[in-house]
């Protein structure tokens, strides 16, 4: 596991995007834990826990695009990465080479500085990150592996810094994700969970994983003890919430 300090999401189309970005991160110095999400979970009709789940997992998103100005296939990224950027999220585009080059010269989706796919190295990936983080933005010389656009307006301080975490109280759960948490406590699955609240296995995976980010808990275990500590579940099964 790593032992860095930044965390990261990774929002790629392609699969191949998705897994070779979360390899690197594995290997990065300065990771402590990477999220990966799909582009489709931000473009659904109601991508709010999507959003949430993203921006109170990660110090810095990764976006991996096709394009500089967030058009066609790539829509969805100009959006959310103004989303989470206004709640203390870094944001890094990658971009292909030719992308790079004219993203610097013109509109591109709101970030914090860009990568290049092209020359992209674990190396230079993890420094990044870490610049990113501690609001440095990353610049190197031309034709090495960042470029770094002005911003369009001014970027808030890193999560960390001075300023509230970001506008989503960590205890303030919804009605669904307190009778997923009602249900974790009570030991069941995400599978369990999934059939009792009559939603998809992944849905349910995805609220519990939300769940564990507004508790500010690594895992099921330490959740259900903060729900049962801080009165958040009934004692017993099977008793109402807020009780």
């Amino acid at each position: 596991m790593n032992q860095g300090s930044v965390r990261v999401a990774v929002v790629a189309r392609g699969a191949v995007a998705r897994s070779g970005l979360a390899a690197v991160l594995e290997e990065a110095a300065h990771v402590k834990q990477t999220t990966v999400f799909r582009p489709e979970e931000f473009t659904t009709a109601s991508p709010e826990d999507a959003v949430q789940l993203l921006i109170l997992s990660c110090d810095v998103l990764v976006l991996w695009c096709v394009n500089g100005a967030g058009e066609g296939e790539d829509a969805w990224a100009a959006g959310l990465a103004e989303v989470v950027r206004r709640n203390g999220v870094r944001v890094l585009l990658v971009l292909p080479g030719a992308e790079v080059r004219r993203a610097a010269s013109g509109a591109v989706v709101p970030c914090d500085g860009i990568l290049d796919q092209d020359a992209l190295t674990g190396e230079g990936l993890d420094e990044a990150l870490r610049k990113a983080a501690e609001g440095i933005r990353p610049a190197v010389p031309a034709g090495r592996t960042v470029a770094a656009p002005r911003p369009s307006r001014p970027v808030p301080p890193a999560r960390g810094a001075a300023g509230p975490r970001n506008r989503f109280p960590r205890r303030q759960l919804t009605e669904r994700e307190s009778r997923v948490l009602e249900l974790l406590v009570e030991g069941l699955s995400n599978r369990q969970i999934g059939q009792a609240l009559e939603v998809s296995e992944h849905v349910a995976k995805r609220t519990v994983a939300l769940v564990l980010a507004k508790l500010d808990c690594p895992n099921r275990t330490q959740a259900a003890a903060v729900a049962l500590r801080e009165g958040l579940v009934g004692t017993g099964p099977g008793e109402a919430l807020g009780a």
